[in-house]
């Protein structure tokens, strides 16, 4: 099976560094094989045998043994990410004056945090709630502190998703 790693906050202002070479060498030595990232972001690419389950384990095991510091992630199969994408909204990605992103939900992702977004979102909000990622489109400059998008960090919400924009979004599914 084809999957794909999403980290969340690595190598983000010198902070939480996490070289893709090394993940690279990690994800290969522990078996896995067409090993590729994209970006310095945390996006790992590979292929394994091995279940979904065990993957998120054996991945859980890797960053926790490799890395000093937690390293919260989120592991996809193909299927899983394909069948997201397709749900996409129509508005979502159209209009460049706009902010445009998919929130991953991580492995502890709580879905009861989604009652407690909705009601909080505003008209410079779009949001659509897939099974694995949240579509998000705010306003990019203009009004963007009226966008609900504009407070969510440090919120529950914000610290079990992990945001890649449009255009990685995109060429992340290219990739795959």
């Amino acid at each position: 099976m084809k999957y794909l790693l999403l980290l969340r906050g690595v190598n983000v202002g010198g902070n939480h560094r996490v070289p893709m070479a090394d993940l690279r060498a990690l994800f290969t030595a522990a078996g896995c094989t067409d090993v590729y990232s994209y970006i310095n972001s945390g996006n790992l690419f590979f292929t394994s045998s091995l279940a979904t389950a065990a993957v998120t384990e054996l991945t859980s095991q890797l960053l926790k043994t490799n890395f000093d510091f937690p390293i919260d992630f989120r592991v996809l199969t193909q299927p899983e990410f394909m069948a997201d994408l397709a749900l996409a909204p129509a508005w979502w990605g159209q209009e460049s004056q706009l902010r445009h992103n998919a929130l991953f939900k991580l492995t502890e992702y709580d879905p009861e945090l989604e009652q407690w977004l909705l009601p909080k979102l505003t008209d410079y909000d779009q949001v659509l709630i897939t099974p694995n990622v949240i579509f998000w489109t705010s306003t990019l400059k203009v009004n963007f502190s009226k966008s609900f998008y504009s407070k969510l960090i440090g919120t529950p919400f914000y610290k079990q998703t992990s945001a890649r924009n449009y255009n990685t979004t995109m060429k992340l599914k290219n990739l795959f």
